[in-house]
């Protein structure tokens, strides 16, 4: 795997352990591994390891316990800017879904076990509690473009199998036909980030490369989260695009809240 060289390892490391904190690979109150596993792990020096794990506590994602260890902290830090983009669902999936490429799917697997904490919220899961997953690789002419993780609760395991994915199936419409109730609405959240070690090493990226980080949020119509799925998009390979029409900008005139924003630009 490539690295960008002006990214020092220690930030690597502190930067992947992060990400695996917040997908659930370490959770609140778990130790983190020891010294020497994570110089293994990773291939660096006991000091490389020190920084990293200095700069996690530094950035409040760990403790130190005497006698005990590094511990993952219960609360870890968040600050985002939220994006949403909104529209006609049927024409966003049909994009993602890029139909018009010849896509090839992995899967990577599928397992019931702990899900990210934020994820289990989501989904009204017990912190701790078991989740359904699904992971899969997208590709095209070889090359990867994209991973996928779907989460729902435990029974969607009997709705959804790894067979059904063989041929290029599409988590949506399947989600669509075999859940009890109606899809309502997907509400979408987009981050730009950069590629730690793990999702560099999937995608075939350097690490600190840029990607779109992509959730996914399945509303049925009665107001219940049927699923979540976490989309980790070569920015490389993937913009996004919006459409906003006039006549919505002349509807919105018409409010005194637009009139008043826009007369201070």
């Amino acid at each position: 795997m490539s690295t960008i060289p002006s990214v020092p390892q220690y930030r690597q490391i502190a930067d992947t352990l992060k990400a695996r904190i917040a997908n659930g690979m370490y959770r609140a109150g778990d130790r983190m591994p020891a010294s020497v596993l994570l110089e293994d792990m990773f291939n660096v020096s006991e000091i490389t390891v020190r920084k990293s794990l200095q700069t996690l506590a530094r950035e409040g994602w760990v403790t130190g316990k005497r006698g005990v260890g590094t511990i993952v902290s219960d609360s870890v830090p968040k600050a985002l800017v939220d994006i949403r983009l909104t529209g006609n669902f049927t024409e966003w999936l049909a994009s993602a879904a890029a139909v018009d490429h010849d896509i090839r799917q992995e899967v990577l697997g599928s397992s019931v076990e702990g899900c990210p904490k934020p994820v289990g919220e989501i989904l009204g899961i017990a912190d701790g509690d078991p989740a359904w997953q699904m992971r899969r690789l997208r590709s095209i002419g070889g090359d990867p473009i994209s991973y996928h993780v779907n989460f729902a609760r435990p029974g969607m395991a009997r709705l959804i199998s790894e067979e059904d994915f063989r041929e290029n199936g599409n988590f949506v419409e399947l989600l669509r036909q075999r859940f009890d109730e109606p899809l309502d609405r997907a509400d979408q959240h987009v981050e730009a980030r950069t590629a730690d070690m793990d999702i560099a090493g999937l995608l075939d990226i350097g690490f600190g490369a840029p990607i779109f980080f992509v959730e996914n949020v399945y509303v049925t119509s009665s107001g219940s989260v049927a699923a979540v799925t976490h989309l980790y998009l070569r920015a490389d390979r993937y913009r996004y695009s919006a459409v906003t029409r006039f006549a919505d900008l002349e509807q919105a005139d018409r409010r005194p809240f637009y009139r008043k924003a826009r007369a201070e630009i």
